[in-house]
């Protein structure tokens, strides 16, 4: 099965906005916090295991979905 070239550039566009997702995931998940905390505004009843338990939690979900643009991309592959 031959895909037309918008096929495949929709595929391309489509695995390159999952990929964004990810890298806006990683920003917000390990710099916001402690910029927050830096800055002075995040609550001072937060402890250092939940921002770490958190900040883990959007890695991986930011991994998730950079293995999901990957996916998209096999379609490309003959």
């Amino acid at each position: 099965m031959s895909l037309s070239p918008s096929q495949i550039e929709r595929t391309k566009l489509t695995a390159t906005f999952l990929n964004s997702i990810a890298s806006g995931t990683v920003v917000a998940a390990l710099i916001g916090p402690f910029v927050s905390i830096g800055m002075g505004i995040a609550h001072p009843e937060v402890d250092g295991i939940n921002l770490l338990g958190l900040s883990l939690f959007g890695l991986v979900l930011a991994i998730m979905v950079h293995l999901v643009a990957r996916r998209v991309l096999l379609a490309l592959e003959d």
